[in-house]
């Protein structure tokens, strides 16, 4: 007789369906009869009797196919459910969790970060060793001009250019110039098939090179050669460069490819070496530290004194920071910093000479730093290294202009907006400001000298240091580059709304205009007139609504910026059709029509970009 299963209290709770297939079973005197479990079911079993004829009859009509669907709707029911139930314990647990994304490295053990240096440090190596040199450049480009060489020529080329279709065609001279020209870029031009012959018969210089060298190879031994140019050489690097109707490549501009790569790769290691936790970004002592270190090499640096070396790596470093750092988060991605023209204006120092003229407009350069510390000096009145909103507003003082213009500098509501948005204090400062606030604790027990420590610490506070005057003097020098853009725009947007409007304007206007009309030689302005100036020159999207983006687009946010901020600027503006524009004049503005800047002795600012 068959035997009927027993369903615990728990099965039956999770599969209550499970009870009707157990009770289709059915049920012999043996089972009923006394034993060690027919205690503890009889009583189940005889709940479940005047169940059991109406159950069987109703399994009686239905048929097997019923029965399996009605099992595989309960199980997948109960499957559900438990992955809802996991689904909601792992969301609930992911809340509580860091984002993955986020990995602290302040916690991590001494071992860690030794083996991540170690690491760091190989890979670095690695990638030097397959770097080539200055003599292995010049022996690439000759195995390109041999392979050049060895074509067969082609006289095709001497016909191009000549008579379109019979004897009416250009001028003798004019048809020589053309086949000349067509011939010279024809000679410069190579295939992939002769890119690729050119690869082999380098690669077997560098290994008969590496064979009788050192032979100290990335590869190991000296049959490297393939392996450390093999990249340059590949069809997706050729598909890069421009090809001409015969599939060839100009094998100068690839010749200029492959040195741009190699000084962008050294470059790449140059800032690694620096990269303490090498997460791929530069902290801002990080980036001085590089400065200092690759300012030894410099040819244009030979001036540099140890007394102002510390200063110029601190100018330096700021340019880096400003450009690449908008969120002043204190550091900056390494592939920004290769990306960016930062970078490639502090290499030009390098292999430039120091008495080169065309450095001076370099911000890197010594002349620009020493022309920017002294401007920072002389506006410094009080010399406690730091300097007030008045002391600030005669930046854009020119001396040239005085007797025509008496009331110059920046307008007090700028200046203003610019200490409660961009004052903050750089690293030195604040340990400065830390020190002076824990000697005002310690002379507590003397009043006088503790307040007179209090009001020291307060007016320094108020003040802009040298680290902030940098990052002013790098906004308003280049007015139109992306982070000056943000720079001003977080000035003038009083309300925190992201955008430019009549009341915006009004303000920063009304403060030119108050000092527009106290100089009686000055005409009755009539300050609607501008504000419709600035809105027509911008062309804003949104009428009435000047978003960041569309100072961005204008190409004009240098002028809209001189006639809101600056009382010097607006003259300029106002008097553009009068001022020469011809000799040194002519020079000084071209490019952006920039306001020079000068500082009290008439020395000019720096145009650094």
């Amino acid at each position: 007789m068959p035997t009927v299963p027993t369903l615990s209290r728990e099965a039956l709770a999770a599969a209550p369906w499970a009870a009707g297939l157990a009770a289709s079973y059915p049920l012999g005197p043996s089972e009923i009869s006394s034993g060690p479990l027919s205690s503890s079911v009889s009583s189940e079993l005889e709940s479940r009797s005047g169940q059991r004829q109406r159950q069987q009859h109703q399994q009686h009509q239905q048929n097997p196919q019923e029965l399996e669907d009605a099992v595989d709707r309960e199980t997948a029911a109960l499957l559900a459910a438990r992955a809802a139930s996991a689904a909601s314990a792992s969301a609930s647990a992911a809340a509580a969790a860091i984002p993955t994304f986020f990995r602290s490295t302040s916690h991590a053990s001494h071992l860690a970060v030794e083996l991540r240096s170690a690491a760091h440090r190989v890979a670095l190596q690695h990638k030097e060793r397959g770097l080539l040199e200055d003599d292995e450049l010049e022996a690439l480009w000759k195995c390109i001009t041999n392979v050049i060489q060895r074509r067969p020529p082609e006289p095709s080329i001497s016909l191009r250019g000549g008579s379109g279709g019979g004897g009416g065609g250009a001028p003798p001279i004019a048809v020589a110039d053309t086949a000349a020209t067509a011939a010279a870029d024809a000679e410069s031009r190579v295939s992939y098939g002769e890119l690729r012959d050119v690869r082999d018969e380098f690669a077997a210089r560098l290994d008969s090179r590496g064979a009788g060298g050192a032979g100290e190879g990335v590869a190991g031994g000296g049959g490297d050669g393939a392996y450390r140019v093999a990249h340059y050489f590949s069809a997706g690097t050729f598909n890069r460069f421009e090809r001409d109707a015969g599939g060839r490549v100009n094998g100068r501009t690839f010749m200029e490819f492959v040195v741009r790569h190699v000084a962008l790769t050294q470059s790449r290691i140059n800032l690694g070496c620096h990269d303490a936790d090498a997460d791929g970004w530069l902290r801002e002592e990080e980036l001085e530290a590089f400065v200092g270190r690759s300012v030894t090499t410099m040819g244009a640096l030979q001036s540099l004194t140890d007394g102002f070396i510390d200063q110029y790596c601190r100018i330096a470093t700021r340019r880096f920071m400003f450009h690449h750092d908008p969120q002043r988060r204190g550091r900056a991605r390494i592939s920004a910093l290769l990306a960016g023209d930062a970078l490639a204006d502090f290499n030009e120092l390098h292999a430039a000479r120091e008495d080169d003229p065309t450095l001076a407009k370099n911000w890197f350069s010594l002349v620009s730093a020493q022309r920017v510390y002294k401007s920072f000096l002389d506006l410094d009145l009080d010399m406690n290294s730091t300097l007030s909103r008045d002391e600030l507003k005669r930046y854009t003082f020119d001396m040239r202009i005085a007797d025509q213009c008496s009331n110059q500098g920046l307008t007090d509501v700028f200046v203003d907006r610019l200490y409660e948005e961009h004052s903050l204090k750089g690293p030195e400062s604040l340990r400065a400001a830390n020190a002076t606030a824990a000697r005002v604790n310690t002379t507590a027990a003397d009043p006088f000298i503790a307040r007179s420590l209090e009001r020291q610490r307060k007016q320094v506070a108020r003040e802009m240091d040298f680290h902030a005057f940098l990052d002013f003097v790098l906004a308003w020098s280049n007015k139109n580059h992306p982070a000056s853009l943000a720079y001003f725009f977080r000035i003038l947007d009083i309300n925190k709304t992201g955008v430019l409007t009549n009341m915006e304007i009004w303000v920063f206007l009304k403060a030119v205009h108050k000092t527009w009309i106290a100089d009686p030689e000055n005409y009755d302005l009539n300050i609607l007139d501008v504000r419709d100036e600035i809105f027509d020159m911008v062309k804003p999207a949104v009428v009435g609504h000047i978003t960041l983006d569309d100072l961005q687009r204008c190409g004009c946010a240098h002028t809209v910026f001189e006639i809101l901020c600056d009382h010097t600027g607006f003259w300029r503006y106002d008097n553009r059709e009068s001022l020469p524009h011809d000799g040194d004049e002519e020079e000084e503005e071209e490019g952006d029509a920039e306001v020079e800047l000068v500082d009290d002795d008439g020395t000019s600012m720096p145009s650094d970009f």
